[in-house]
């Protein structure tokens, strides 16, 4: 007689994963809050991520199929083709400067309560789970908030489209109808933001390693190489000789190929982000304040995970500061409807780069706020511990706040200054012939204020969970 040493599948795992998550909730020890922050995320990013989408598809049919004033002022002079066209252009690339942010937030949502996560697994593989048994319950999980989130920002998608009707784009009001994307389009914008919290999680338990006897042990990270800075130097240059080679700016062809070679020279600055960030903190450590070291060591330990929280902001204020400078004008001739089009259209870039900010510092808010709510529980044996060798509360709200705040500041002025050079000797050869735009920059400023103020407000709101880590020190079910 054979005994076959294959560990048997489990059949039931949607209900026994429903089950184990009633518990959680019963269970009053934070993990609810984890789960309601992990549909939260969700419902903004697809929320935002279809409003987005929307304003693009918007701006496309108004391209292809012009109406009202813009159909008039194409009648006059067919030459304006190309502005409705550079609207849509431009709303393309605020899409694709929006994707890391919605990235972060996503995977972000997927990976909640990590440390909480690998405690369950393990305690599943000491009843006799297979490690593809917890693997799978672990993104039937994941697919389940993905799916409520998904749904729900989907509904409020649909329920605040007339609220853009009090916004004008090309001289025109918006509507409910522009803003509504077709079926298969929104369904594919719903699939994509699942499956990217789907994907996200699976890669999260590839770093995890769970015996048979129930021991969680980390994959190891490495400490980033120098190599990086080569490549990203390699990136940057090769970007730069085909902006300068390649016909770039000329129809539609021609803008998408400058925004694809943009989007990849910022790749670039991706590959050495998270290894100058970890050689920053390093000599920020050196710093005679223990909680300005023990800021410093976390993100040099997660460097790749800092980044990935800011980089999305860096690109949205080099954009926005940008903008703030750069000095557009549309000449609409001397006809009645160019004179009326360029009136009503003069604030339109600004109006669209505050929009763009304005959703990424809510995306990035809301990535705050679920990354410092799962580290909270996660380091709570940490938290308690320190607590009872006398290091008082604050100390470790000091340090949560400068690990967050600090490469979010230092990102949002590094990629504002960037912006604002960029733009300025254009700036200065517009002032000279009298185009300037007075208003830009201080409207810019307010919004970057606004967005660092926002996401002070997910740091604090972070504050009443370390309250309740330390008034927990055991297991209700021990």
């Amino acid at each position: 007689m054979s005994i076959s040493s294959a560990p048997a599948r489990v059949s039931g795992l949607f209900s026994f994963t429903a089950h184990l998550t009633k518990a959680r909730f019963a269970s009053r020890q934070g993990e609810s809050l984890l789960y309601l922050a992990a549909i939260m995320a969700f419902i903004i990013s697809s929320a935002l991520a279809l409003t987005v989408a929307g304003g693009t598809w918007m701006f496309y049919n108004r391209w292809q199929h012009p109406h009202g004033l813009l159909l008039e002022v194409l009648t006059e002079d067919s030459t304006f083709d190309i502005v409705p066209q550079s609207y849509f252009i431009l709303a393309v690339f605020a899409c694709a400067l929006l994707i890391p942010a919605t990235y972060s937030l996503a995977s972000g949502a997927a990976v909640l309560g990590a440390r909480g996560r690998e405690r369950r697994l393990a305690a599943l593989r000491l009843l006799g789970l297979s490690s593809g048994d917890v693997t799978r319950m672990a993104l039937i999980d994941t697919l389940v908030q993905a799916t409520i989130g998904v749904g729900i920002g989907a509904v409020i998608y649909l329920v605040t489209l007339p609220l853009w009707s009090r916004l004008t784009m090309l001289g025109m009001p918006l509507s409910a109808e522009e803003m509504l994307l077709p079926w298969p389009l929104t369904a594919a914008i719903c699939v994509a933001v699942i499956g990217l919290g789907v994907a996200s999680a699976w890669w999260g338990l590839r770093q995890v390693r769970i015996s048979p006897l129930g021991v969680a042990r980390l994959g190891t990270r490495p400490r980033l190489k120098a190599w990086r800075i080569v490549l990203a130097g390699l990136v940057l240059i090769a970007g730069s000789v085909a902006m300068s080679v390649l016909p770039l700016g000329s129809g539609v062809a021609g803008f998408l190929l400058m925004a694809g070679i943009i989007v990849i020279m910022i790749q670039g600055f991706n590959i050495a982000g998270p290894w100058l960030l970890q050689q920053i903190s390093k000599l920020i450590a050196r710093a005679p304040r223990l909680s300005v070291i023990w800021a410093a060591r976390r993100i040099e330990a997660h460097p790749k995970q800092t980044w990935q929280r800011v980089v999305g902001i860096s690109l949205l204020a080099l954009i926005g500061g940008y903008m703030a400078l750069m000095p557009i004008e549309i000449n609409g001739g001397d006809d009645t409807a160019g004179q009326t089009f360029v009136q009503a259209t003069q604030w339109d870039f600004t109006k669209g780069v505050i929009i763009t900010l304005a959703v990424g510092f809510t995306l990035t808010a809301a990535s705050i706020f679920i990354t410092q709510a799962s580290a909270v529980f996660e380091r709570a044996e940490q938290t308690i511990a320190m607590y009872k060798m006398g290091a008082p509360l604050a100390f470790s709200t000091k340090v949560m706040w400068l690990e967050t705040l600090g490469p979010l500041v230092f990102s949002v002025v590094l990629g504002a200054g960037l912006g604002a050079a960029m733009a300025y000797p254009m700036y200065r050869y517009a002032t000279s012939v009298g185009v300037v735009s007075d208003g830009g920059p201080i409207v810019m400023a307010i919004v970057l204020i606004a967005g660092i103020v926002l996401a002070m407000v997910a740091l604090w709101a972070c504050r009443p969970l370390q309250r309740r880590v330390l008034a927990t020190q055991h297991r209700a079910n021990d």
